[in-house]
């Protein structure tokens, strides 16, 4: 197994918590953002679908991209060492720093969450997605 997809897995057994995947895109943000993340967790109100559709995968792309290049600076270690080193550090300073340098994001994103979660949450399709499935599924 090569270090890319070492990382993948390491990621995904140990950064798969939204919280935690939203951190990583606060500290490793993309150089070309379109939507400001404030903005995306806020559609996530109206969208909720979005997190598990579109969003977990780009956090956890950044994630990957952000351990890779960080996690392999000590030459004279393992990768292995490395790699659980600074996994190590990211969740026991970095990530709660982060939480708490961005509280109010972190609390949208535990609302939508429990909305998400919810018994009693119906989730609507868009106007889009309606007509898309009408066109594939036309009422006869």
């Amino acid at each position: 197994m090569n270090r890319i997809e070492v990382v993948r897995q390491a990621v995904a057994q140990q950064l798969d918590d939204p919280y935690d995947l939203l951190a990583m895109r606060l500290m490793f943000p993309p150089d070309r953002a379109v939507v400001r993340i404030d903005k995306e967790i806020s559609d996530l109100y109206a969208y909720p679908e979005r997190l598990q559709a579109s969003y977990r995968d780009e956090w956890l792309a950044i994630a990957t991209r952000a351990v890779f290049r960080n996690a392999f600076s000590d030459h004279w270690r393992s990768d292995e060492e490395n790699l659980d080193d600074y996994l190590r550090y990211l969740r026991s300073q970095a990530i709660p720093k982060c939480i708490h340098d961005h509280i109010e994001l972190f609390r949208k994103l535990g609302e939508v969450l429990q909305i998400d979660r919810s018994d009693n949450t119906i989730a609507f399709p868009d106007p889009g997605r309606r007509a898309l499935m009408k066109i594939i599924w036309p009422d006869r």
